[in-house]
């Protein structure tokens, strides 16, 4: 059985021990016993335990938007479609989008790598660049009332709306040929 981030966080937590860290939780009565009968199965304090599976649940929830997958090859909206939806929501994108968009479509053969985008977006690591990434493909997404691209495992990958995955030595992400061409309509990027 392959064991999930909180599943393996949870035995490693009984083969430790740490010292807790200290913060403040609200949490409704039936959630707060859960926690304490799961912190009592560990041999943890609760506020350790607690600490642990937040940062446990952020990396499954940010791994949601982060790991890309090569086996992906999504129907896509055409370039008219993204040159309507770049238009609609070019008011909502961050300095961060404009410059990995601008970064990326500059990059040879539309690709790069995200510590390379994170770079462009003075992001501190590609973690950021990914995000961004998964945020502006939902936008895309939810305006032209598209359905997000799937990994092989069925979870979704909001940033197959904007790039194409391929993995040799590290991850490259080369944006859709739909992409570059609404970036150069719109006038979100400089022509080469």
């Amino acid at each position: 059985m392959v064991q999930s981030k909180v599943q393996k966080l949870v035995y490693k937590m009984m083969q430790k021990n740490e010292e807790p860290v200290r913060f403040s939780i609200t949490l409704s009565k039936v959630d707060n016993v859960r926690l304490e009968k799961l912190a009592e199965l560990t041999g943890r304090s609760k506020s350790a335990f607690c600490s642990e599976l937040i940062s446990a649940a952020l990396d499954e929830a940010e791994e949601m938007f982060d790991a890309p997958d090569s086996d992906v090859t999504p129907e896509l909206p055409s370039a008219d479609e993204y040159v309507a939806a770049f238009s609609a929501i070019q008011e909502k994108l961050t300095d961060g989008n404009r410059a990995m968009l601008s970064a990326h479509y500059q990059a040879p053969d539309y690709t790069m790598t995200t510590p390379e985008l994170a770079k462009a977006a003075g992001y501190e690591n590609y973690g950021g660049a990914n995000l961004q990434y998964a945020r502006l493909g939902k936008m895309i997404a939810s305006y032209l009332n598209w359905p997000l691209p799937k990994r092989t495992n069925g979870l979704l990958l909001p940033t197959g709306m904007i790039v194409r995955w391929t993995e040799e030595d590290v991850w490259y992400c080369t944006l859709h040929p739909q992409v570059v061409k609404a970036l150069e309509i719109v006038g979100l990027v400089e022509k080469k």
